[in-house]
């Protein structure tokens, strides 16, 4: 059984998404919007979803919800408000392999992986090229040839995945004021619960989710609510994390703005 908070939370939207416009789906998903707010007083289907997937160490006896399962269902709820409305799935994997000669750009849809990736040519220009593979084996093995190529002395690829701040940076980017948003981000960073910044990300959920552009790594964000639950370093990290991606500005994509 799987045993990681975002390996859980994967699992759960993968089954969700295999079948978004099935009646059942849309009652899972009706379910957990409205369990917002209740006090851990949910209907069946939300702990059916929740209890099903979690692994024995996840679980409680007391009649309290554990870390674990409080970082899970918040960002099922989350996930619920977002798909409101979409026919598509509005959760998002990305991982990055980032080396000195370019970058590799992962991206699942239609149950095929597209690869974007960067090689400097013969006149040490950046292109970026283009890749399908219906199979991840075969992705890795592309991964694995083409990283062959770069000199051992050279540092080996790393790998990232997209947080929350992100995926905010995608809505953030679109707008000519980007004061609201901005205040936005910061109230709930600045929140002085826990309870309090999830509250303040729904809102913000609900703004961004009209962007059909905007999507989020939500087995990603499950990790961080998680870590935001745990200590104050922990909290730190991961806000600082947000904003980092949050604020970060493309100089390659203002450049091109500019007249």
């Amino acid at each position: 059984m799987i045993s990681t908070v975002n390996g859980v939370t994967k699992s759960i939207i993968k089954s969700l998404d295999s079948n978004l416009q099935s009646s059942y789906t849309k009652a899972v998903l009706a379910e957990l919007r409205n369990s917002i707010n209740r006090n851990e007083n949910y209907a069946s289907k939300t702990w059916q979803l929740l209890f099903e997937k979690l692994p024995k160490d996840f679980l409680n006896t007391n009649g309290y919800l554990t870390r674990e399962e409080r970082s899970i269902l918040a960002v099922l709820q989350l996930y619920a408000v977002h798909q409101q409305g979409n026919l598509e799935t509005v959760n998002y994997e990305q991982e990055e392999f980032i080396d000195t000669v370019g970058h590799f750009d992962v991206q699942y849809a239609n149950k095929k992986f597209f690869v974007n990736y960067k090689v400097i040519n013969a006149d040490n220009e950046t292109v970026t090229c283009n890749r399908s593979f219906e199979k991840y084996d075969e992705l890795v093995n592309f991964m694995n040839e083409w990283n062959a190529q770069i000199p051992n002395k050279m540092p080996k690829p790393r790998k990232y995945s997209s947080n929350l701040g992100q995926s905010l940076n995608v809505f953030r980017s679109n707008l000519n004021d980007t004061t609201a948003i901005d205040n936005r981000f910061n109230t709930m960073l600045t929140a002085s619960t826990y309870d309090e910044l999830l509250n303040h990300l729904r809102h913000i959920i609900k703004i961004v989710k009209a962007n059909k552009q905007v999507k989020i790594n939500y087995p990603q964000l499950a990790k961080d609510m998680y870590n935001l639950l745990g200590s104050e370093n922990s909290r730190n990290r991961i806000k600082l994390q947000w904003s980092q991606a949050y604020y970060h500005v493309d100089s390659k994509k203002e450049n091109s703005n500019e007249k």
